[in-house]
């Protein structure tokens, strides 16, 4: 039986003053992810809420249509890849934690389900894309676990398309808030960040091998396909 990995126990963004969906209900703003402890570890981080709830740029979109469907959006926010996909006759499904950003997804007419990526997820096995974009590697605050769960969602012929970091050294995990420009702080959640070194070094061991790299735009993707596991043949007893 495939084992199913343990989600953690708080999800981004939510929690205390939930900046998270705040500033989703307005779709503007400033959001901040921060280390909760020991600052050193990794710099803050700023995201543009407005290029979230957008529509995904040209990049976004060549890359979305060297994928198949059927496509799994793993945080899929407010749905600008899920929009794009419908767009293009893909067929595609979003999950998220965050029931803000579901209900939004949902009212532009996408299909997308409340959940952390570590519960039952429909149709395991069977997707032809995964996508882990917008930082989104981090959740869980375990990238070899995030992708060991990501395998067990792909299907054998699948595809993981997932974002790095610029800096290639950058390999950390930490516990991390989410604040907004008002100061309203989420509660604090495990996270992680890493660059094309720290994303390389799991692959093997996490049951993926690297396809191809693309650095656009000062952005960086990977593709990882399932890697084949070695066939094991009986020796003949004469």
């Amino acid at each position: 039986m495939t084992r199913t990995i343990t989600a953690p126990a708080t999800h981004v963004g939510e929690g205390d003053s939930e900046p998270y969906a705040r500033a989703l209900r307005t779709g503007s703003g400033t959001l901040t992810l921060r280390p909760e402890t020991n600052p050193a570890m990794a710099g803050p981080v700023q995201f543009d809420v407005s290029s979230w709830c957008s529509d995904a740029n040209l990049l976004e979109r060549s890359l979305l249509c060297s994928l198949q469907g059927p496509l799994l959006d793993v945080g899929c926010g407010p749905g600008r890849m899920l929009a794009a996909a419908r767009s293009v006759g893909m067929s595609a499904l979003g999950i998220d934690t965050s029931s803000e950003a579901v209900n939004r997804a949902r009212g532009h007419g996408n299909r997308a389900i409340q959940q952390s990526v570590f519960a039952t997820v429909p149709h395991t096995g069977q997707w032809q894309s995964l996508l882990l974009l917008d930082g989104n590697i981090g959740i869980g605050g375990s990238i070899s676990a995030l992708l060991r769960r990501c395998r067990q969602l792909v299907a054998p012929t699948g595809v993981l398309l997932v974002e790095v970091e610029p800096d290639t050294d950058l390999d950390t995990s930490y516990t991390a808030v989410i604040e907004d420009e008002e100061g309203n702080r989420s509660d604090a959640f495990g996270w992680a960040r890493t660059g094309s070194a720290g994303l390389e070094s799991r692959t093997k061991s996490s049951g993926w091998t690297v396809s191809a790299k693309h650095h656009v735009q000062g952005r960086i993707f990977y593709r990882l396909v399932p890697r084949l596991e070695p066939r094991r043949y009986l020796r003949s007893i004469v």
